[in-house]
């Protein structure tokens, strides 16, 4: 099992070093500059290279944060069925000291 997660993390390493030389090859090949406009307010210029990088990195971090929200919700859940299972395992003994003490 050890050596199929080393041969899994040398093939992500791999997979991730090429798409960051891909992700600087495309930079470097899209030399122009440009100036975009988000909600009607210019950014700073820039390559047109870097921008597309750039919104590439924000959307993969927005999608990465998008995808956290049903793992709370899912904990918070689990934490509240935590509760009451402890609330009932506590009024089980109550009830069965009561009930050996007749």
């Amino acid at each position: 099992m050890s050596f199929l997660r080393w041969i899994s993390r040398l093939l992500f390493g791999i997979l991730a070093l090429v798409c960051i030389a891909l992700g600087v090859y495309f930079a470097v090949d899209n030399p122009e500059s440009i100036t975009p406009r988000f909600a009607g307010y210019p950014l700073f210029a820039g390559s047109v290279g870097f921008w597309l990088i750039g919104f590439l990195l924000i959307g993969a971090l927005l999608g990465f944060l998008a995808s956290l929200l049903p793992y709370w919700t899912e904990r918070h859940r689990v934490k509240a069925l935590e509760r009451q299972l402890l609330r009932t395992e506590r009024e089980l003994h109550t009830v069965r000291r009561q009930v050996a003490g007749d």
